[in-house]
């Protein structure tokens, strides 16, 4: 079980950003990221997704140390359309790490549209990322299981590149007293697999006794758990995807070979489309046949 405890994508990242340079020093004993260097200058993480408002990226320096953040001083990010010559300059954030900048925009991302990523410091040094985003998600269908505790999940094959897909619990510990709440993930995207049923589709199958089961014995024994809600999250991958890639969350641990799409620079940045829906079967108007379901927003996010 995977347990952000979080909800954010992004916050989330943060914590683990910290860390990436230095495990890159132990994939290829050719490069050493404290070193002099004039071939990679920034590393830029992250995803363009064509479903949400506002994209962030981090970005990092190939410097002698990693104690403090890069000064952003005289680093510009930029984020153009290459269909349509749209460039706008991204905002550095207030939010960083030791060694993390983070950067966003509210530019329009388009499905099946390319974009390049640019960072470049004022002494010319520029490292620049190309990524295209996927086709829109098609229908979605989430089906009973015949009386057992769980759904099942049908995605349309004509998904090319399936990048995510995990079901999420939302719960408070301790209702009436602490009221935490807390957010459990749990992947499934390595269960896929491919049918006919409904004209061709992958699927997979949800468990929610043996989901719950495995919170109750994170939380440990004593602590009272109030399920809130269920969500399934699907996110689809552009052609730079890379099956590889565990997770559009762990972009930052996809270090084999030291895999990297940023010209003159290290890191991944891939394109996106994702989609929320309740954790529920889907009928149509008359309540009686499967139907697609209706995405909605993330319920909540980890005050």
């Amino acid at each position: 079980m995977t347990d952000l405890e979080t909800g954010s994508h992004f916050t989330y990242c943060l914590l683990i950003a910290t860390c990436y340079l230095l495990t890159l020093s132990g994939c290829n004993d050719s490069f050493q990221p404290l070193q002099e260097n004039d071939t990679f200058f920034f590393s830029i993480q992250g995803y363009l997704d064509a479903t949400a408002d506002t994209q962030w990226v981090r970005l990092g320096t190939i410097r002698h140390t990693i104690d403090e953040p890069p000064n952003p001083e005289g680093i510009r990010v930029t984020l153009k359309d290459l269909e349509s010559g749209k460039t706008v300059v991204m905002n550095d954030s207030v939010f960083t790490t030791r060694n993390v900048l983070n950067y966003w925009t509210t530019m329009e991302i388009k499905h099946e549209q390319t974009y390049e990523i640019t960072a470049q410091h004022a002494d010319g040094n520029t490292s620049r990322v190309t990524m295209t985003t996927p086709a829109e998600l098609p229908s979605f269908y989430i089906v009973p299981l015949g009386g057992l505790s769980g759904v099942r999940i049908l995605i349309n094959d004509s998904v090319e590149k399936i990048a995510d897909l995990q079901s999420v619990w939302y719960v408070i510990l301790n209702p009436g007293t602490d009221n935490q709440r807390r957010i459990y993930t749990f992947p499934f995207r390595n269960t896929l697999t491919l049918t006919r049923g409904f004209g061709g589709n992958y699927t997979a199958f949800v468990n929610w006794e043996r989901e719950l089961e495995q919170i109750e014995q994170n939380v440990g024994v004593g602590t009272t758990i109030s399920v809130v809600y269920r969500q399934i999250f699907v996110a689809a991958g552009g052609p730079e995807w890379d099956e590889n890639i565990s997770s559009i969350t762990d972009l930052e641990y996809f270090l084999a070979g030291n895999a990297s799409n940023v010209e003159n620079g290290l890191g991944f940045v891939v394109g996106v489309s994702t989609n929320w829906f309740r954790q529920n079967t889907c009928y149509g108007p008359d309540g009686s046949n499967s139907a697609p379901c209706e995405s909605e927003e993330r319920y909540w996010y980890k005050e």
